[in-house]
């Protein structure tokens, strides 16, 4: 591979060669990578292929593009190789057509400015591509092609917004249906075109220099600027959902951001021009748009106000403010949905902090009067207005506080209208059954409400809804619990039987002994089925520590038991084991060893462990212990001898040379540095002169990366163990390891540390500890010479591909 480096490094700087025996080299090296990427299939030439493509690029412009095309679609469909065979599956992760693709991607870099329009079209039908991680790359060369860069935009050819205009004219030049289908890297690329200012990266082999300026009026900055701007607008139209016109607002809301100060007056009326034009398309969308997009235009308009750079832009929010403030049903939909809205006075809000006391009690005063205000003459249209209010939505309920408590005061005392939400429209209220539930669950229509959750489980559909809605309000309702898992378990709903599980944790923390019965029948089934998503729905919930207190051991042992397939310890299942440990944690520890024998036994799984909570979909592998401890280790460094004596037990059945990875992983996670309960621990072990503690003490200091506080455990092991045995090879590997160093001579340095720390031994009181210190030196010399040598290879190579500066 370096040799290649080497390689690639020369063609670069033959490329401004212009003499004819180099060219007719470069000429042969072209006409072999196109062989290459036409018809190989081997994985390793063409991936090196693609990068001498790279460094070729700006001598054979004209015939790359077309290559990298005709490439990205053929190589889908071709079987890859390596060394003859066709690439197995479980390498395609790391070798695919996908990694060529995104290689081939990077080859534009040199050419993107010579040839925009084929690049944008090129990168446009990567970006619609099935693969992410392609989609995802095409998207950002995009995005980076539309940035501003100040050594393209004043370099020695310094080509001003000239690659800018040109992909805004190429964009306008589209008919409506392909804006609409390359919408969203459109939309991106068209975001970072109103950017307001410019960057720059320069670097030699050992710097790396950004520089940030202004966006400025000339060199046709301000023309393309009033051009994206236009394009904006025209595509606002193109799609009437609301998350899609979001989208361009907030990219027309960048050409209304400005650096401070601004110095140039032109500039200065460049970006006024820019606000007042986005603030007027603002203000004309006001009185007909769906009430989200409303709440979106409120808030932009207002913080356009609050930075307002001349008082024209600052006249110009005010006046959408204006039509704001006429448009009722909006300042309704404010009070009760308003999460972006802005409450107040603007011009007081702008002076003072104060000013923005507007709290939910005020907005739940508010909701309270319009629940008053419903009556028969007023029920259709307070009907139809809840209906469109819940049309909105949000990635997060809690941003509907107001609106849910409005909804459930609703179900409470107008249940006539709140059960035909609930029947006729449930549809649309899905979101906020719970709310409507809540409240008729406490009013005069609560057996009514009974019917209708008969007629759920009977058709076994808003399982969810049902458990929710007993929140607080389910203790005399125990039974429909129990009927939610059964019906669950018919249908495989294991959603509603971990919302049952919430809901009983937290009927139980209120005092109703009962639940629990129902918490441990739910944990059971899904212990049956191997699933642990409850993990999630209750590891915050101080009801479920209430419960894991009032547990016998054999209640709490169920507990552990239900954790077993999870494939991952995160900080959720950690909450759930330090519930658990705080009341007995050797049954945390035991569980702990179960998964490092499970760890030997079947190291990786063949599928994504059935709802192992906090694993991904790609997940195959089996953790048994966090890298890092949140919770735990509070508990575990208090019994450091329980841990370490469980660690003990699983080091007799662990391999040797796995277990610094694994079982020592707990030790490491709770004592993050070397300690001196450790150490004492550490210490009897190797008292005992037993060849086995003796290894286990060695499999942990190796995990602590040549701490200098690990050597008096080391001397310690020199002292009781033979002359050149292996121990003392054990005992060098673990001061050896150095963890992360940084710079090109970072393991000199590091190993020059370790050398001079190991010197001071040789006047220790031991003959052993001494004879060690002069053995490990003189090891230790030779491979410092061995890091000088490669680190001064290393930093020649960088030198002589990126330079060395002026």
């Amino acid at each position: 591979m370096i040799d290649f480096e080497l390689r690639l490094a020369a063609l670069s700087h033959l490329i401004d060669n212009r003499s004819e025996a180099v060219a007719l080299r470069l000429s042969e090296e072209y006409r072999r990578v196109e062989t290459v990427l036409t018809n190989s299939a081997d994985y390793d030439e063409l991936f090196w292929a693609l990068k001498t493509a790279a460094v070729l690029a700006p001598r054979f412009h004209r015939a790359v593009v077309p290559l990298l095309l005709t490439f990205v679609r053929a190589i889908p469909s071709r079987i890859l190789t390596q060394e003859g065979t066709p690439i197995a599956e479980s390498m395609r992760r790391y070798r695919s057509a996908s990694h060529l693709i995104r290689e081939a991607i990077d080859v534009l870099n040199p050419v993107r400015y010579l040839y925009i329009e084929s690049v944008v079209d090129f990168l446009l039908e990567l970006s619609s591509s099935i693969d992410d991680a392609v989609s995802g790359k095409a998207a950002r060369m995009l995005e980076r092609l539309a940035k501003f860069d100040l050594d393209v935009f004043y370099g020695e050819r310094g080509l001003g917004a000239e690659p800018q205009s040109r992909v805004v004219k190429h964009f306008s030049l589209m008919v409506d249906s392909q804006l609409k289908a390359n919408a969203q890297p459109i939309l991106s690329v068209l975001r970072n075109l109103l950017s307001p200012s410019a960057e720059g990266h320069s670097w030699t082999y050992s710097t790396l220099t950004i520089s940030r300026a202004e966006i400025m009026s000339g060199a046709g900055i301000a023309e393309m600027r009033d051009a994206t701007i236009e394009l904006l607008k025209r595509m606002y139209s193109l799609e009437a959902s609301v998350a899609y016109r979001k989208v361009v607002l907030n990219a027309l809301n960048e050409a209304t951001r400005h650096e401070r100060p601004i110095v140039d007056s032109e500039t200065t009326s460049m970006f006024d021009r820019d606000a007042l034009n986005v603030l007027t398309f603002l203000r004309q969308l006001v009185p007909n748009e769906p009430l989200p997009l409303v709440q979106k235009i409120e808030h932009q308009a207002y913080w356009n106000y609050y930075h307002a750079a001349s008082p024209a832009i600052e006249v110009a929010a005010l006046a959408v403010r204006d039509v704001l403030l006429d448009h009722a049903e909006y300042q309704i939909y404010k009070q009760l949905i308003g999460f972006e809205g802005i409450f107040g006075n603007w011009e007081e809000l702008r002076r003072s902090k104060s000013a923005w006391d507007y709290t939910d009690s005020t907005r739940r005063a508010a909701a309270q009067k319009y629940v008053e205000e419903i009556n028969s003459k007023t029920y259709e249209h307070w009907r139809a207005r809840i209906l469109e209010f819940s049309k909105t939505r949000s990635d997060d309920l809690a941003t509907f506080p107001v609106y849910f408590d409005f909804l459930e005061s609703i179900g409470r005392e107008k249940p006539v209208l709140a059960l035909e939400l609930v029947t006729a429209h449930a549809e649309v209220m899905s979101p906020f059954l719970v709310a409507l539930l809540r409240g008729l669950w406490t009013s005069e229509e609560s057996k009514r409400v009974e019917s209708i959750i008969e007629d759920w489980l009977a058709q076994g559909v808003n399982l969810n809804v049902i458990a929710k809605s007993l929140f607080n309000v389910g203790a005399s309702r125990l039974g429909i619990l129990n009927s939610v898992i059964a019906k669950s378990l018919l249908l495989d709903d294991r959603g509603a039987i971990v919302q049952v599980m919430g809901v009983a944790a937290s009927l139980y923390a209120e005092g109703h002994l009962e639940a629990k019965g129902i918490f441990m029948h739910a944990l059971r089934e899904l212990s049956k089925l191997g699933d642990t998503q409850w993990v999630a729905n209750v590891w915050f919930s101080g009801s479920f520590r209430s419960l894991v207190c009032s547990m016998s051991s054999d209640e709490r042992s169920e507990v552990l038991t239900s954790l077993a397939s999870l494939s991952v310890l995160n900080y959720q299942a950690e909450e759930i084991l330090f519930a658990i440990a705080e009341q007995d944690v050797q049954s945390v520890l035991d569980y702990l060893v179960g998964r490092l024998k499970r760890a030997r036994e079947q190291p990786k799984l063949g599928r994504k462990v059935a709802g192992g909570s906090g694993s991904s979909p790609d997940d195959l592998r089996f953790e048994a212990i966090p890298y890092d401890l949140h919770m735990l280790d509070k508990v575990f460094t208090n019994v450091p001898s329980a841990l370490l004596e469980a660690m003990r037990s699983d080091f007799a059945e662990e391999e040797r040379g796995m277990f610094t990875y694994r079982g020592a992983r707990l030790i490491t996670a709770t004592f993050t540095k070397f300690e001196k309960p450790l150490e004492e621990i550490l210490l009897k072990f190797v008292a005992g002169d037993n060849e086995e503690d003796i290894a286990f003490v060695l499999a942990i200091l190796r995990a602590y990366d040549g701490s200098d506080a690990i050597f008096e455990v080391c001397k310690a092991i020199i002292k009781v163990t033979p002359e050149g045995s292996e121990q003392w090879n054990e005992v060098a590997v673990c001061i050896r390891s150095t963890g992360v160093v940084s710079g090109e001579y970072g393991m000199v340095n590091a190993f020059e540390h370790k050398r001079s720390e190991i010197a001071l031994w040789e006047a220790c009181d031991s003959p052993h500890v001494q004879i060690f210190a002069r053995w490990f030196t003189k090891n230790l010399e030779s491979m410092i010479e061995y890091e000088k040598q490669r680190a001064d290879e290393d930093l020649a190579l960088r030198k002589y591909k990126y330079g060395e500066g002026s």
